[in-house]
């Protein structure tokens, strides 16, 4: 491999991973809104929790359920 190869290859290498990152990211945001953290009974559990115990009120819980 000459010196002359380098250019060539580092361009190569730059478009290549500048194209890759790209494509990665549109991926990415295409699956983000898509699905929930958490499956919906595990969110019901953790807002009944937080209602037991006295961080959310009784309209705030029922206001959230209902945005599920």
């Amino acid at each position: 491999m000459n010196t002359d190869d380098f250019g060539l290859w580092a361009m190569l290498a730059f478009w290549g991973s500048a194209i890759g990152g790209i494509f990665l990211a549109i991926q990415w945001a295409s699956k983000k809104g898509k699905k929930s953290p958490a499956p919906r009974d595990v969110m019901i559990k953790s807002l009944d929790k937080r209602l037991a115990e006295g961080e959310i009120t009784t309209e705030e819980h029922q206001r959230r359920i209902n945005e599920l």
